[in-house]
């Protein structure tokens, strides 16, 4: 996962509240859009774009009335630590374990940006 780039996400308005909504309960892409107004559209768009990151992940799915089933999101995000110092930008970021029966600790994921040369990147 790449840390900068899941720290500009997670300052998006949509990406954000996806995330704080099933931090402690799964929702689907309908919840969310009619809970926080979400148009439908760019709530798959970020959803994939966090599933992509590893920050949501589709819990389960339930029955629906069409058959396909209706996919159930929750968020792996536990802190996100954005810095700048000394010339450098650091993001840290820190996942749960995928499922409710994970045993495994807390994924944490580093990286600085030297932005007085953006190319160095540790």
């Amino acid at each position: 996962m790449d840390p900068l780039e899941a720290s500009r996400l997670v300052t998006d308005e949509y990406s954000a509240k996806i995330l704080v909504a099933t931090f402690k309960k799964p929702k689907s892409a309908i919840d969310l859009s009619r809970e926080y107004g979400i148009p439908i559209a760019a709530c798959y768009r970020r959803i994939k774009q966090l599933e992509g990151l590893g920050l949501l992940y589709g819990e389960r799915a339930e029955p629906s009335r069409n058959g396909r089933g209706l996919q159930l999101y929750r968020s792996r995000l536990r802190s996100v630590q954005i810095a700048i110092e000394d010339g450098k930008l650091r993001a840290r970021v820190v996942l749960a374990p995928m499922g409710v029966a994970a045993t495994s600790e807390n994924e944490v994921t580093e990286q600085i940006m030297n932005l007085r040369e953006p190319s160095l990147t540790v």
